[in-house]
Formats: structure tokens, sequence, C-alpha cells
């Protein structure tokens, strides 16, 4: 067919007679109207493609940052949603323009409905159409395990050396803006579901797996409206136990607690406040804690967990404490280390809570593995040496339970 459309064109064209050409006008014209049509309505066709496509990638890129960062208000999720789609579309797609982005949060804000409308300038015949598309994403699944928040320092979390971290079904996170926020350095690894930085990263693409997003929306501190306990009057006061095997009642510590010499030490159940003054593990000693929380008070009460130690920690299952392992008081100075450099800790169940502390892990060996979930929540998070910090999210296999508002998910267009 298209041969003898060809043939007869060429011959209408190289005809010299008048009747021919005029003739070959009138054929001419509405065939060129049908080409033009079939033409334009290709193209509008793979206009609503990409349209629809720029709609599913925004919903899915809002959703996973309203999850994420447990937004609560449309502002920074409409914001997100708007600029993936218009940048989307202005690569894509440049013949469409007035594009209007809208986003509206469903389901007490679990879910997004994203709907993007725009005008199509045809190619021949110059005719506006209007089009749209509309996706909608819901979340469930990813649970942070790791979120540093400061929001503009240098490394937030950091690693360096042949440091990692192994969080392969849940998400870590920066709140950092500062282009360094994210940093692995040396042969470091970061593995995780998800892995998020609210300002840049650095690092070679093999430290982190899989790349990390940048800009994300800043994770609010989802424990810090959690009370924190009450301090009684002192029931030890410099506590130090050297040697032997010892087991300590809940209570108040007045300057804090020594584990010493050898010594094999278990906080039993209940909670246990360090005031003013560490908690210091060393010397060949062994610290174990059964369904207990230490709370540290003051500017002094930093912990510290040396190399020769052994650490096995479990959180409480009820109470004030509830899920903690250790919560370091929000009202506590800025910038204080606590330090786990134990080449033996395969047990942290629970929650490491210090919303203006540094933990430093620095050690050559496995850290946690053994535990069904650990959550770290840290002003800052730095490893270096050779760890590996393993962040496990299996909730269902403890009664230890996960505190609220850190269990966001990951998204999935569910229209």
């Amino acid at each position: 067919m298209r041969s003898r459309l060809a043939h007869f064109l060429r011959e209408a064209i190289e005809d010299r007679r008048g009747g021919v050409a005029v003739m070959f006008a009138f054929v001419l014209l509405p065939l060129l109207g049908v080409v033009g049509a079939a033409l334009d309505y290709a193209s509008l066709t793979r206009q609503r493609s990409m349209l629809q496509s720029a709609a599913d990638t925004s919903a899915l890129a809002a959703a996973r940052e309203l999850h994420l960062a447990q937004v609560g208000s449309s502002g920074p999720v409409t914001s997100l949603a708007q600029n993936y789609a218009r940048s989307t579309l202005t690569q894509t797609s440049p013949r469409l323009s007035n594009v209007v982005v809208n986003v509206a949060l469903l389901n007490s804000a679990s879910s997004l409905q994203v709907t993007i409308n725009a005008t199509y300038q045809s190619t021949l015949f110059r005719i506006p159409v209007n089009m749209s598309a509309q996706a909608t994403a819901s979340a469930a699944g990813f649970p942070i395990c790791a979120l540093a928040l400061d929001t503009t320092g240098a490394q937030a979390i950091y690693l360096e050396a042949n440091a990692k971290v192994t969080a392969e079904f849940c998400a870590v996170q920066s709140n950092s803006s500062h282009a360094n926020g994210l940093t692995g350095a040396g042969n470091s690894m970061l593995t995780a579901a998800s892995i998020c930085s609210a300002g840049g990263v650095v690092g070679k693409k093999v430290n982190f797996n899989p790349a990390p997003l940048t800009d994300c929306p800043v994770v609010a501190d989802p424990l810090v409206s959690r009370p924190t306990p009450k301090i009684g009057a002192c029931t030890y006061t410099n506590e130090v136990v050297t040697g032997g095997t010892v087991a300590l009642m809940p209570g108040t510590y007045c300057g804090g607690l020594h584990v010493t010499g050898g010594a094999n030490v278990t906080l039993t159940s209940g909670v246990h406040i360090m005031k003013d003054g560490p908690l210091i593990v060393d010397d060949n000693s062994s610290f174990t804690t059964q369904n207990a929380g230490i709370f540290l008070k003051g500017a002094a009460s930093t912990f510290l967990f040396d190399a020769t130690t052994s650490i096995n920690m479990t959180a409480p299952t009820t109470g004030l404490m509830a899920g903690m392992l250790i919560f370091d008081d929000p009202a506590a100075p800025s910038g204080r280390s606590h330090q786990i450099l134990s080449n033996n800790a395969p047990l942290l169940l629970g929650t490491i809570y210090t919303p203006k502390g540094i933990l430093v892990i620095n050690t050559n060996n496995t850290i946690a593995e053994q535990s069904a979930f650990t959550i770290i929540v840290a002003y800052k998070m730095q490893l270096y040496s050779g760890p590996n910090l393993v962040l496990n999210s299996n909730y269902n296999l403890t009664n230890v339970p996960v505190p609220n508002g850190l269990n966001p998910g990951y998204p999935y267009l569910s229209q």
C-alpha cells in the first residue's frame, strides 16, 4: 500500500498536465490532514502517557517522604510532589504548558493523591488540548532504625575505614541540610532498605546500597514528647563494682555507675537512673540488662562500654521506659559523646535515644546482631574502625515494643 501511494505521489508530482496538478492538489490536502491528524494523535498519546508517568512517580516519591518524615501536613509533601512532577515533565514533555499539580492527603495522612492538569499544543493544527492524570500512593513496610537529628552540621551520619551499618529492612535518615550531612569514607558501607539525607551525600557509590536520596524532608524527632522518669532520692552514690557477680536493683545512681575489674553486673527489671555521673563498663567486665531501661540525667551522665567488655542489653516491655534501652535526657547539653567500643556486644534489644548526644561506635566486631530489633535516634551517629552495626527490625520476635513514630513505610501505588 505504501509503495503504491508513494508511486502515485511521485507520478503526480512529475506530471506537468494541469488537470493532474489540480487533481493532485485536491487529493493532497485531505491526505495531509489525515497524516497530520495521525501524527497529532500519536503525539497526544505519548504526552498522556508521560503525564501519567509523572503523576505516578511524583506520588510515589511524595508518599515515601510523607511516611518517612511523619510530616502530618500537606505543605512539604505538596512542594515535593509539585517540584518532582514539573521537573520530570520539563525534561520529557516540553509541549505541555500550564502544568498544575494538586496534592491531597488521604486516610489520616497515610496516603496521598496527586492530580496533574496540563495543556498540550497539537503539532499540526495548533489546537490546545486539556489533559489530566491522577495517581494515589500509600505506604507500609520500612520502619526507621537509625535517625540523626542534627539539622545543620557536617557528618550527622559518618562512617569511615571499614565500618558498616547493615539495616536491610529499615530506613536510615540524616536530618542535616549540610552538603556533608551523610558521609561514607574509606571502605565503609551503609546498607538499608532506604537511605535518605536532608542535605547532601559524600562518598563513593560502593559506600551506599541503595544510592541515597537527597534533599529529603526533615524527620521530626519521633520521641520528643516522650515523658522522662522522675528523679528520686539517691539509691546508690558513686557506685563502683569491682569484680564478682552482682545484681543491681532499679533506682537513682547519684554520681553514676562504674563496672570494672572483671565484674559481672546485671541491672534487674525497672528504671535505672544515672544522675550527674557516667555509666562506665571497662576492664574485662560484663554488663547485662534484663528488661531494664537506663535514663541519663545531667551534663556528666554519658555511657562508655570499652573494648574488653561483654554487653547484653534488653529494654523493658512495659512502663515508662518500655522499648527504651538508653534514654538520654533531652535537657542535657549538646555534643556529649556516648561510646560503644566493646568487641562483644551482640544484644542491644530496644531503642537508644540521645537527642543531643553523639553516638560513637568504634570497634572491629559485629554489634547487635542477636537483637530482634535495634533503633538509634541520636543527634549524630559516627562509626570508626571496622564495626558492623546490625539494625534488625524483626518486631514479631520480641515483646519489647517499638516506640510510637518509628514505623513509617515504603510507598506503593494504590490507584
